[in-house]
């Protein structure tokens, strides 16, 4: 898994550097990392939505298609084949498909996500580009193991923690104010420090990373079932629906305390730009402005047909005349 880890880091972490290197904000850089990220897949997230306008717009003729075989009662197994069979005729004729957006989204967000994790875990030598068998001796010097049971690489956090202009390691001597440097960039309003885990004994102002990664996920979430009630309202009478879907911020909220703060600030960067591009996304391709637009091009391309038609009869008329 660290490995894994490891080998998706590589590329964020010169993106990281590159913006670390004139920022000189760690924060700032992390945030701008997550907004590249965010970019990147925002056609994924385009294409999502428009799939979901396409959704609302058969809605109905869904509806249809289930009252034919069932007349409002449960319909049999074989009404149901034919009901499946149908949908899926209607999905093939409208260009639209059930799995579009959201499977797709979910596996290129899968190894992004933990690229970024591992350049969380990996400041030292993503960031600063030391060389990791540089930092492993410092870990070494500073009696900080390099292994852990849970497979992710924390040394590097545990480090900027503990190391000290009085007690950096020598093989860090021509790296030691960029290491206490990118320390200081830990130290959060220098009163919240990101190499920390928050502990759930131990109320303090770190708690705060963990509530705010809580509250976007959860406005996420919430902007997410309004869209879900609205594509599929059928789907939404289930109440499984509703638990699946809130509970990823209490996901958050769990995972937050147990890692340390820095990855936590990333979990409230990209829950923030999340909120904000789904907020923005429902306004500039709202299902209604789909829809209209898919109307409209519908409508030019069945004039343009007709227009194509009668031409063709207009001439096949004349050469008949001749």
């Amino acid at each position: 898994m660290q490995s894994i880890y490891n080998a998706l880091a590589v590329p964020f972490g010169y993106v990281m550097h590159f913006f670390y290197s004139f920022s000189e904000n760690y924060i700032l850089s992390l945030f701008l990392l997550v907004l590249i990220v965010r970019l990147i897949l925002l056609p994924s997230a385009m294409s999502q939505q428009k799939n979901s306008a396409k959704q609302i717009r058969l809605q109905p003729k869904i509806n249809r298609i289930r009252q034919r075989y069932s007349n409002g009662g449960s319909p049999t197994r074989e009404q149901q084949m034919k009901i499946q069979e149908e949908t899926q005729a209607l999905y093939q004729k409208e260009g639209y498909s059930a799995t579009s957006g959201g499977c797709l989204s979910l596996l290129i967000q899968f190894p992004v996500m933990m690229g970024l994790y591992g350049v969380v875990y990996t400041p030292i030598s993503k960031v600063l580009r030391i060389a990791s068998d540089t930092v492993a001796a410092a870990a070494e010097a500073l009696g900080i193991a390099t292994t852990s049971s849970s497979g992710l690489q924390r040394y590097e956090i545990e480090m900027l923690s503990a190391i000290t202009s009085d007690n950096m390691p020598s093989v860090f001597s021509e790296y030691a104010d960029e290491i206490l440097k990118l320390k200081d960039q830990f130290m959060l309003f220098g009163k919240i420090d990101l190499t920390q885990t928050p502990s759930w004994k131990e109320p303090g102002l770190i708690w705060i990373i963990p509530l705010l990664a809580f509250a976007f996920s959860m406005l996420s979430s919430i902007l997410m079932y309004k869209k879900q009630r609205q594509t599929n309202p059928e789907m939404a009478k289930n109440p499984s629906m509703g638990c699946m879907t809130f509970m990823s911020p209490f996901m958050s909220l769990i995972f937050t305390f147990m890692f340390p703060a820095g990855v936590g600030v990333y979990w409230i960067l990209s829950s923030m730009c999340t909120f904000i591009q789904t907020l923005v996304l429902n306004y500039s391709h709202s299902p209604q402005k789909v829809i209209a637009n898919a109307m409209i091009d519908e409508t030019v391309e069945r004039r343009s047909r007709e227009a194509s038609i009668k031409k063709l009869k207009e001439f096949s008329e004349k050469n008949s005349d001749n």
